[in-house]
């Protein structure tokens, strides 16, 4: 009974087995296999399954078992129905198992087959289409929108292009209008040349950077606005530069004419604007088209050269003639050649002449001058307004109309270096500069004066040098604070000249000769004079009429007519140490109440001292005078220890002139004159002996010789007899 039961479990899994496999193999079948009618799939089942009814054959060890053979069973198993085996015959044999057959795959179909794949074609292909069109669509979209954006910007550029253009042309408009309006305007930008028709911005040029020329402009501009003929240039149109740009003129061209005409926008005029324009060797001037020759002064239209702010220019050995404009309506003159505030620059060895005003420099920054001559300008030749760190050097203002050089506004610039000659008023003047330093200058035969200071304060002149000056200084018009050290002056009329509004002025270590008129002349206050030489003036000193608190010391008075001369109206006057030698007429003569007079030397002249106002006279000599003191004065006059060695007459005291003489010598053929009252111990004498000599000798002499005459002429005569005296009668007792 073991072995048929233990042969059914074989057969079980072997069929276990196989239906795993069947399982496992389902999945990987061909699609077509399972779309197999369930007729087929139920056909072939009962055929794997279906045993003959009754039991299994007999229970015999199945051969093939992994276990090892067994003996064959004692008998044949008990079979069914006929269908059951008998028993196995031998353990050696393994009976083969039921293998279930492999799935069926379905019968191809070639037109299917073609169908199918005609369908997965079309398939691709429309998708394929599908992706194209889409990919299409979308470049087309994408051209759309950057022709869109193309447009757009294209829009954009061209409005910001005619922005611009605009922005442009109300620049060069703005410009044109700021510029007088010329006719013609020439821009020189970084980048481009602007060409300006009558306010109208009319082209544009596109130049590279460096510096432009007259020869590159040349080829940018309407060729009648600037014509080259070798090395001349004519410019019909004013020139502007402007900040970054830089120009150069000169020495290849070495004539640049400025056309102009008679009315402001005729004028060619050069402004640096911010750019920098460089001069080298050329002459620069004006030219009227119509008559081929240089604009005259009356003309508006002149051409000029003007250095604006941020601007530069620099001239070396160049000549600018005939430019600027006179003062016209409310348009001020224009220098030929003008430094704006916050220009800079140079001028070295340059001439500017016969222009309306030479050079001006209003507020500019830094200029070096050195080596400039303006002459024969209209007006002013030189100009200094406010300048700020200018330094001279060789400057030279001649012949022109108005002042040589007219320094004004505040700057801490010194005035040096500079020489003037035969100019319409001043050679010099320095107006509103306080704290200004005037050194090393030189003026003659200027037609005003040398120097004049004019609401000048805390001034120091020094080194100064006047010859044949109608003045050789002059202050006024509030002047305070000034010191004069160091003059030189010869000639003219009035050496210094202190107007009466001038106070707090000091003269000092200077020399004055041969003025006309007087040499210090002084209407102010507070006027210190101190070791002054003063030689052949009409008058040496002229004290007029307000001024006071004068102080002169130290002065000294060789020739001339009259020393010190005092009006009645002058006020606190001290006279300390004048030396005066030789004066024609009087020494001192003061009509001033209260002057002192303490010490010094009186030598020659007519009269020492000549008093008509109460003073007071203390350790003075006088020698050699005709007379020594005449006392006209209403009012007390007192002299003490004083020494007279008079020639005529030692203290002549007028009629009703109160005077006291104390403790003095008074030496002369006549000592004195007049009534007086003495103090102290006074001497009264004739001359010394040494001043008797001198006029005893002669006369000596000349008594000799003529007693020798008159002895000659007797003996000739005869006349050697001695006559008889006749007899005296007799009882003439």
């Amino acid at each position: 009974m073991t072995a048929p039961r233990t042969g059914s479990r074989r057969l079980a899994r072997i069929i276990a087995a196989s239906v795993a496999l069947s399982a496992v193999a389902l999945p990987v079948m061909p699609a077509a296999a399972l779309a197999a009618p369930a007729g087929t799939a139920a056909a072939a089942a009962p055929a794997q399954e279906t045993q003959p009814p009754g039991d299994s054959g007999g229970s015999g060890d199945t051969g093939g078992s992994d276990t090892p053979p067994d003996n064959g069973g004692d008998d044949g198993g008990s079979g069914g129905d006929g269908n059951s085996g008998g028993s196995n015959g031998g353990g050696a044999s393994n009976p083969e198992p039921t293998r279930r057959p492999a799935p069926q795959s379905p019968r191809p179909d070639p037109e299917a087959e073609a169908r199918k794949k005609a369908e997965e074609q079309a398939a691709k292909d429309e998708a394929k289409r599908q992706r194209e069109a889409e990919k299409a669509a979308e470049q087309a979209a994408k051209a759309a929108r950057e022709a869109a954006e193309d447009r757009a910007e294209a829009a954009r550029k061209a409005a910001r292009e005619a922005a611009e253009r605009a922005e442009q042309a109300a620049k060069a408009r703005e410009s044109w209008d700021s510029r007088g309006r010329p006719h013609q305007m020439i821009t020189v930008r970084e980048d481009r040349v602007e060409v300006v028709d009558e306010g109208r911005l009319e082209t544009l040029v596109p130049r590279r950077g460096g510096t432009m020329s007259l020869q590159a402009l040349d080829d940018m501009v309407p060729r009648d606005w600037l014509t080259m003929d070798g090395g001349s240039a004519t410019l019909s149109a004013t020139l502007v530069l402007t900040p970054g740009t830089a120009m150069e003129i000169g020495p290849d061209v070495q004539t640049l004419r400025l056309t102009g005409g008679p009315e402001i926008p005729d004028a060619s005029a050069i402004y640096t604007g911010g750019g920098r324009l460089n001069l080298q060797g050329v002459t620069i001037s004006s030219i009227d088209p119509a008559t081929q020759q240089p604009l005259p002064f009356e003309a508006v239209g002149r051409p000029f050269i003007e250095v604006t702010g941020g601007g530069e220019l620099n001239a070396t050995d160049t000549t600018i003639t005939d430019m600027g404009t006179p003062e016209h309506g409310e348009e001020s003159a224009e220098p030929g050649l003008g430094f704006n505030p916050g220009s800079t620059g140079s001028l070295v060895r340059t001439t500017l002449q016969r222009n309306n005003v030479g050079v001006e420099l209003s507020e500019s920054r830094n200029v070096k001058i050195d080596g400039l001559t303006v002459s024969e300008s209209e007006g002013e030749g030189l100009v200094l307004n406010g300048d700020q760190g200018t330094t001279l050097a060789g400057i030279r203002a001649e012949g022109n109309g108005g002042n040589g050089v007219y320094v004004s506004g505040e700057s801490n610039a010194p005035i040096t270096g500079i020489s003037t000659a035969g100019n319409g008023l001043y050679g010099v003047v320095v107006t509103g500069r306080p704290g200004a330093q005037v050194t090393g200058i030189t003026t003659e035969g200027d037609q005003a004066g040398g120097l004049r200071l004019n609401q000048a304060v805390d001034v120091t002149v020094s080194d100064f040098t006047a010859n044949d000056q109608p003045i050789g200084v002059f202050t006024h018009v509030g002047s305070t604070g000034i010191v004069l050290d160091g003059l030189k002056m010869t000639g003219g009329r009035r050496g210094v000249v202190v107007e009466k509004s001038t106070t707090n002025l000091d003269l000092r270590n200077s020399t004055i000769e041969g003025s006309r008129v007087s040499a210090v002349n002084i209407g102010g206050k507070d006027i210190r004079v101190n070791g002054v030489q003063l030689a052949d003036a009409r008058a040496a000193v002229r004290l007029e009429r307000g001024s006071g608190h004068i102080d002169l010391t130290g002065v000294t008075i060789d020739g001339g007519r009259d020393g010190i001369v005092a009006s009645a109206g002058a006020e606190e006057v001290v006279i300390n140490e004048l030396t005066a030698n030789h004066v024609q007429e009087d020494a001192i003569r003061t009509e001033s109440p209260g002057m002192q007079i303490n010490g010094g030397t009186i030598t020659g002249g007519t009269t020492g001292i000549d008093v008509a106002a109460a003073a007071t006279i203390s350790a003075i000599t006088i020698n050699g005078s005709s007379e020594g003191i005449h006392s006209r004065s209403p009012e007390l006059v007192r002299a003490e220890n004083i020494a007279i060695d008079a020639i005529d007459l030692g203290l002549n005291v007028g009629l009703g002139s109160p005077f006291v003489l104390a403790n003095s010598s008074v030496h002369a053929l006549e000592a004195f004159r007049g009534s007086f009252q003495q103090e102290g111990v006074n001497n009264f004498s004739l001359p010394p002996l040494n001043l008797l000599g001198a006029i005893g000798v002669p006369l000596i002499l000349l008594a000799i010789v003529l007693e020798q005459v008159h002895s000659f002429r007797q003996r000739k005569v005869g006349g050697n007899k001695r006559r008889v005296p006749p007899a005296i009668p007799v009882g003439a007792g």
